[in-house]
């Protein structure tokens, strides 16, 4: 197995559900995709893909622009994501080139909108878009490795929920709080930061993902008892911190709409993210795999969290 998978929370867990359950457990490809059977019985884990979902669930999950067109068509609050494609699909399907049509729609939203890689994940390749030359810039950047961009109106997001959904059920629910950090008066924002930082690597991460215009404010000196967030992204990969609720008694109507999202999809075992906005909760995408590495890694009891949802993802995989 490959060293960094054989690392992965979820191969741990697999091993010990696979022991405490009877499982024969295999790990193939390097460690990425893991074969479980009994009984004659054979079910798969590939990345962090159970083999619940259907194929068609798995790619609408992944596709953000077909996530929001089937939450469209049923009716649940989302935020939108147009679809463009990389010219190489003009083989394919109609294609009269992007750029009137993205200007276009910046145009019609006020031109503060969001560029997004269409099947990105963990935040990489996302981009706030704010004039025409920032609009080729992040278009540019996404279709050099990608053969598909979203643009999505921006909201100013108060916060952001993941729900994890198995079985029509939220069986576990996280804020991510995005970084910040409050003045004193005399420090720097890029002292503050530092000297707040776990280590220096959290730091280092932080200051790559944020905008040059974030960058250009390390300098400022807050006054004392004002908090500046870092970042308007709320991935876990972007600097956020998690913080785990009980979606049966906090954030009642972010909860309800995760589970209409899961139940429009026909999402088995995935994630919904949902944003608050002053407008109320929003969708803003689903996924049909459910990594949870750094919540089991960072938060007091988080790995016996994961686990006990694995194992129940695990348990429904063999009642099939």
């Amino acid at each position: 197995m490959d060293e960094r998978n054989a690392e992965r929370v979820l191969a741990r867990a697999l091993a010990e559900i696979g022991a405490e359950l009877g499982l024969r457990v295999e790990s193939l490809g390097g460690g990425w995709i893991f074969r479980l059977s009994r009984g004659g019985v054979v079910r798969h884990v590939h990345g962090y893909a159970f083999d619940l979902n259907s194929a068609a669930t798995h790619a609408i999950a992944c596709d953000k622009s077909a996530t929001a067109e089937v939450l469209a068509g049923s009716g649940v609050a989302h935020v939108e994501h147009r679809l463009f494609l990389h010219t190489l699909m003009a083989s394919y399907v109609p294609h009269a080139g992007n750029w009137r049509g993205m200007l276009a729609y910046c145009e019609a939203n006020g031109f503060d909108v969001v560029a997004k890689d269409n099947a990105g994940t963990g935040g990489r390749g996302v981009y706030r878009v704010r004039d025409a030359l920032g609009l080729e810039r992040a278009a540019g950047r996404i279709l050099e490795r990608s053969t598909a961009l979203a643009l999505s109106p921006y909201h100013a997001a108060g916060a952001e929920h993941r729900f994890v959904v198995l079985g029509g059920e939220c069986v576990l629910a996280y804020t991510k709080v995005r970084p910040g950090v409050t003045g004193d008066g005399r420090r720097t924002v890029l002292r503050l930061l530092i000297d707040g930082a776990t280590d220096g690597s959290a730091a280092a991460l932080l200051l790559a993902s944020m905008d040059p215009e974030d960058v250009a404010g390390l300098g400022e000196v807050l006054p004392t008892g004002v908090t500046r967030l870092l970042n308007w992204r709320h991935n876990l990969g972007q600097g956020a911190s998690v913080l785990p609720f009980d979606p049966g008694a906090e954030h009642a109507d972010a909860a309800r709409l995760a589970l209409r999202a899961a139940s429009a999809l026909n999402l088995a075992f995935g994630s919904v993210d949902v944003i608050e906005t002053r407008a109320g909760p929003l969708v803003l995408e689903a996924n049909s795999g459910v990594m949870m590495e750094f919540l089991a890694r960072s938060t007091p009891g988080g790995y016996d969290l994961v686990k006990g949802v694995y194992r129940r993802a695990v348990g429904m995989m063999f009642a099939r």
